[in-house]
């Protein structure tokens, strides 16, 4: 039998909330998250666009985009701790400041060498924004429904993340003007914290295993998180690459991207809401399992849309499941400071699959030509699929929240 963490926050955040004041502070953390989204969605694309046009390399670009995942894998372990001595409100602010001063930053400072610090401090502070309204979100939402509040939190996400580039279609990107409303958007997101004000969980306790420790002790959970990572970048840098190779038009190569995107927004409350009726982990179980079936289906529909689309659409709303399925089993073992180490723990090894995941998938691509791709993609999601099948094995199914058994 597993050991369950019983350390609890202030109740005033937990348990004795009113179900108006629950919705209130999940309504909050997710407007915040929100704004963040069209924020970051915008800045991807942004910077790699601006950095083409003052003459770098794609080795520049490529290393530059790399201090995301380096900055989480650096400042996330940091940020449990942090918050044992600086309240969640005062923390979310100073990291929207952060980020938005970061953004304005590379208007200030127009040098490609200069921004490689200047991505590696906002995108920290972004990162502390995510992990913290996920430990937010996972510590206020009661058991019945933690995978559906889960499911809803990454639907907004993905949703928001998804109109920061329609964004700059808008705008263009050239001049100041992105760089203003994206930083303008990073301030946005300070304003739906007011809602939450008096309800936010305060982290005063020690977690009871080390930064470390935790990637061991829910193996299954922060496991899920580096294959997602892996396969989510190595999707949406080397997808469209792929579908040429593979015999697709421009057209349709310009497409996967959006289909995938769209299942990913429209699954993820579906499966969390399975997830709060039956075994968490048979549902990741499941999620790994078609991780693993559809990329082996694109080498036959690469050529065919009408047979593509249907692929990709399911294919990117179940695997994107890994994220949030894994969430919501870190929120019902842990509690209080063992989910802020747990949550941490859990975005590292997501922020390491998406460093590993890009070239992992280039490699494969350039030694299997053309299908190099969906054999990558199927090979982290088949890690996932037999570690989740193991755990399940070795510690136990786990039952449905009472109250929401089918």
């Amino acid at each position: 039998m597993e050991h369950t963490t019983t350390t609890i926050i202030d109740p005033s955040a937990a348990e004795s909330l009113t179900d108006a004041e629950r919705r209130r502070s999940i309504a909050a953390a997710l407007g915040c998250i929100a704004a963040v989204g069209v924020g970051l969605g915008a800045t991807l694309p942004l910077l790699a666009l601006r950095m083409e046009s003052m003459g770098a390399s794609a080795t520049l670009i490529g290393l530059n985009t790399a201090m995301v995942g380096l900055s989480h894998i650096l400042f996330t372990p940091l940020v449990p701790r942090i918050l044992r001595h600086m309240p969640m409100m005062a923390f979310l602010i100073t990291c929207a400041m952060v980020a938005s001063l970061g953004t304005l930053a590379y208007v200030a400072l127009p040098d490609v060498y200069f921004w490689f610090p200047i991505r590696f401090v906002t995108a920290s502070a972004l990162a502390g924004l995510f992990i913290v309204s996920e430990i937010w979100i996972n510590q206020v939402t009661l058991e019945k429904s933690r995978g559906r509040v889960m499911g809803l939190y990454a639907t907004i996400f993905s949703g928001s993340f998804a109109l920061g580039p329609v964004m700059l279609l808008a705008i263009g990107t050239d001049g100041t003007l992105p760089f203003l409303l994206t930083a303008t958007m990073m301030l946005v997101a300070i304003l739906p914290l007011q809602l939450g004000k008096g309800l936010m969980p305060h982290l005063t306790e020690k977690p009871s295993h080390s930064f470390a420790a935790f990637i061991l002790v829910a193996p299954a959970a922060t496991f899920a998180a580096l294959a997602y990572g892996a396969i989510e970048t190595q999707v949406f840098n080397l997808l469209p690459i792929y579908s040429l190779r593979s015999g697709a038009t421009a057209d349709v190569a310009a497409l996967v991207l959006t289909v995938f995107a769209a299942g990913n927004v429209a699954l993820q409350v579906p499966i969390g809401y399975l997830a709060d009726r039956i075994d968490r982990r048979l549902v990741l179980a499941g999620c790994a399992a078609i991780g693993v079936a559809g990329p082996l289906l694109l080498p036959a529909t690469a050529g065919q849309p009408w047979l593509l689309y249907p692929v990709l659409f399911a294919y990117g709303g179940v695997v994107v499941g890994l994220y949030t399925v894994g969430l919501a089993l870190l929120g019902q073992r842990f509690s209080g400071a063992d989910l802020a180490g747990a949550n941490a723990a859990f975005v590292v090894m997501y922020s390491l699959g998406s460093l590993l995941g890009p070239a992992a998938g280039g490699i494969a691509m350039d030694t299997f030509q053309p299908h190099g791709l969906p054999m990558s993609l199927a090979l982290v999601a088949s890690f996932g699929l037999i570690l989740t099948l193991w755990r399940r094995s070795s510690a136990g199914p786990i039952d449905p929240p009472e109250g929401d058994r089918p």
